[in-house]
């Protein structure tokens, strides 16, 4: 796990996903049961997906389910066997359907070399031809002896193919493709005591677009293996859009798209107004190290507006700490500023930066004349500031500014509160 800044009392990065139920502020255990118990399911679909932008806990619901598959009672003939595969870091490899054959082939374990089938040896032996060996080694630990066994196959069933990248051309047509993956599913299967495979294959929409359309090009083939299923964890906007930019100028449908190929899909849930104790619960957890709880300044969490550029909880994590860290830290200033206008701009600077840049200041007048552009009485003052359109037209910001600072409030006082706060922010390093 990366190093970061700690939970207190828990052993865990702040900023990384969660990996056990006692870690699961937000509630998503409930949601994991969920997808665990569908992709257990005889009736299942064979690719599903998991969908929610940056930062909103795709990973840790994929660890939750592999804890709960694990801590459930039942036989474990009766559980499927979870796959986890990060695909992020093979981009360095070209190819991000190697790392699933791999994988896969692991699962099978020893087999002697007469039980290879034709077709298997085809898929397995154009990983050494990729000229990947060293990478594959580095990433999955493989042994020298298995990529040389692969690199005999290669020579054994196709001496003349030379340098090949993908291994689809390596076989004689697409349903021979299929074949050979469907028995190194069975014999994955058939070497975990029969059970269900699912591969839960996370930060597809980290990779380049040319690999990710091409690991969607090729994994369509292999999505009706008996006793197999995928699970993709991604953001389903970013990989429509790369699907449309690989196929600009035609009719293809980056979301039709991918539709047909994930045909189930689970939106992971926002966080709700019933929510928001629980949230203020995660957000006070991380707290600096040997920061008493009673030292912390309190906010009012409801004041937060409840849009989804505010809400994820990545985002909220790293302002919550920059927040506390200024409050309880040794650094001495010459202002003191209002707790819950701190978190605000720390918020907005999180979630609009380029925006934060233009509004942060500490003179009043200019604060004033950036808010202007927000408010309709005020658009014909002389000394509003002009902003690009994007900002002014951004129905999220709009609604962040009137809720936490315009509405209900005296401009003149709530702007010099803003810029005390700005001047306060600027001393202690914050934005």
């Amino acid at each position: 796990m990366n190093e970061g800044i700690k939970y207190t009392g828990a052993q865990l990065s702040a900023f990384d996903a969660i990996n056990n139920i006692e870690n699961d502020l937000l509630g998503r255990y409930q949601f994991a049961r969920r997808i665990l118990k569908r992709v257990s399911a005889p009736d299942c679909s064979s690719a599903v997906g998991l969908y929610g932008g940056w930062g909103v806990g795709k990973t840790s619901i994929l660890n939750l389910m592999t804890t709960i598959n694990e801590q459930d009672k039942a036989a474990i003939t009766e559980k499927p066997k979870l796959v986890y595969i990060d695909v992020w870091p093979y981009e360095v490899s070209g190819d991000l359907a190697l790392p699933i054959l791999v994988r896969a082939r692991q699962l099978i374990g020893a087999l002697p070399k007469e039980s290879y089938l034709k077709s298997w040896r085809r898929i397995v032996g154009v990983l050494a031809q990729a000229g990947t060996d060293i990478v594959l080694r580095k990433l999955l630990d493989l042994q020298l002896g298995d990529v040389k066994d692969y690199a005999d196959n290669l020579q054994d069933v196709a001496p003349d193919y030379k340098n090949l990248r993908d291994f689809e051309t390596l076989v004689d047509d697409i349903g021979g493709t299929r074949e050979a993956f469907c028995e190194m599913i069975q014999l994955a299967s058939k070497a975990n005591q029969n059970r269900r495979i699912v591969f839960l294959v996370d930060n597809l929409d980290r990779c380049s677009p040319e690999n990710v359309v091409r690991l969607l090009e090729s994994i369509k083939n292999f999505l009706h293996a008996p006793a197999c299923v995928w699970v993709f964890a991604m953001d389903s906007g970013v990989i429509a859009s790369y699907i449309d930019h690989k196929y600009e100028g035609t009719r293809m449908d980056g979301n039709g798209y991918l539709d047909k190929i994930v045909p189930e899909q689970y939106h992971i849930p926002p966080i709700t107004d019933q929510d928001m104790n629980r949230l203020y619960s995660f957000l006070t957890m991380v707290q600096p190290i040997n920061t008493k709880r009673g030292e912390l300044p309190a906010v009012d969490i409801t004041k937060i507006p409840h849009i989804p550029e505010v809400l994820v909880p990545r985002r909220l994590l790293k302002t919550a700490h920059k927040f506390y860290e200024a409050y309880t830290g040794d650094l001495k200033t010459g202002l003191t500023a209002d707790p819950q206008v701190i978190f605000l701009l720390v918020l907005l600077y999180n979630t609009w930066p380029a925006f934060y840049e233009r509004f942060s200041s500490g003179n009043s007048a200019h604060i004033r004349g950036v808010l202007s552009n927000f408010i309709d009485k005020e658009k014909g003052n002389t000394r509003r500031i002009p902003l690009d359109e994007k900002y002014i037209n951004d129905r999220a910001l709009k609604h962040f500014l009137h809720h936490c600072f315009i509405h209900q409030q005296d401009l003149d006082k709530l702007c010099t509160t803003l810029a005390g706060c700005m001047t306060w922010l600027h001393e202690v390093g914050l934005p």
